[in-house]
């Protein structure tokens, strides 16, 4: 997958590192040797009750925490006994391993990496920060994802889906949209990805935040609107699909009928606007986004509070008569 955010299928130490040695501060300890071990689980351990010699279950397979415990209890052990608990963690094959707060490995540690072969990082940051922020990529890394074809657009921080055949008008829709100040995520193909009950949509990195408009060719939205005209990411609260008016049957015109897409497993609101000469989509657009937020906030439509009224006026009516 070619979005910002490495193939989990080829996710190695090597462009861990790359990708986020700088947010975490990471120092090599040992040479690149264990560069080119996979990656495969979100999750990662602290290996203190291994270096007690308790190795039933021990989880190899995740980056292993060397934090202020696990470095403590290894300097007051003697080298001997130090040497033993440390091949203890080491007699599995370890993805590779971070010692966090600026703490400085025991040389049995650094010998350990060295002879498996596995990568040995250093961070002055703390324990648990580190924690936080290494979890939270790898499970952006690992989360259910799909590519899907469309443009999605940031309109009053709604991420809205536009999507519809090949050369229906989304992209000259939503460049409308970013022309009246909206952000641009990611034109043509949408990398989305499950976080929770949340959809999170990027853009291809090699496209980035380029546009095709039929007649003109690529554009920059950064180079044209500026950096602000674009965002890295968003959340996919709304689909909105273009249709050709005259191979759709009648669509719904009051707004009461509840279309929803599922995506990944994540129902989303969807909303089919019928593509017809002389219609400003562009504005349709950021009319449905504002009442996608409205329906959001007061847990109902304008069309379903109309729908009220309408019924409590007959109701009252059929008493009077």
């Amino acid at each position: 997958m070619q979005d910002r955010y490495p193939d989990p299928e080829t996710f190695s130490t090597g462009i861990l590192f790359e990708s986020l040695g700088r947010k975490l501060e990471l120092e090599p300890v040992t040479d690149t040797g264990g560069y080119n071990r996979m990656v495969v689980s979100p999750d990662i351990s602290r290996p203190g009750l291994c270096l007690s010699g308790y190795t039933y279950k021990f989880m190899h397979d995740r980056i292993q925490i060397f934090g202020e415990t696990e470095i403590t209890l290894l300097k007051q052990l003697s080298p001997a006994e130090r040497t033993a608990a440390v091949a203890n963690v080491y007699s599995f094959s370890v993805v590779c391993a971070i010692v966090t707060k600026g703490l400085t490995p025991p040389d049995e540690l650094v010998a350990a990496a060295l002879e498996s072969g596995s990568a040995l990082f250093s961070s002055p940051q703390d324990t648990t920060p580190l924690i936080h922020d290494l979890t939270h990529y790898l499970g952006e890394v690992f989360a259910p994802h799909v590519s899907l074809h469309g443009t999605l657009v940031d309109i009053y921080g709604e991420g809205v889906l536009v999507m519809g055949r090949s050369a229906i008008g989304k992209s000259e829709a939503v460049l409308g949209l970013v022309e009246r100040g909206h952000r641009l995520v990611a034109d043509d193909l949408v990398r989305v990805r499950r976080a929770g009950n949340r959809l999170i949509g990027t853009g291809d990195a090699l496209i980035g935040f380029h546009m095709e408009i039929r007649g003109i060719g690529f554009v920059s939205i950064a180079e044209l609107f500026g950096v602000g005209a674009t965002k890295e990411m968003q959340s996919v609260d709304l689909v909105v699909r273009l249709l050709d008016a005259d191979l759709t049957d009648e669509t719904d015109r009051s707004g009461l009928e509840e279309n929803l897409m599922a995506v990944l497993g994540v129902d989303i609101p969807l909303v089919e606007i019928p593509v017809l000469p002389g219609r400003n989509i562009t504005l349709l657009l950021e009319v449905a986004a504002m009442m996608n937020i409205q329906a959001k906030d007061t847990g109902c439509t304008s069309a379903e509070r109309l729908n009220r009224k309408l019924i409590a006026r007959m109701g009252r009516k059929r008493l009077r008569d």
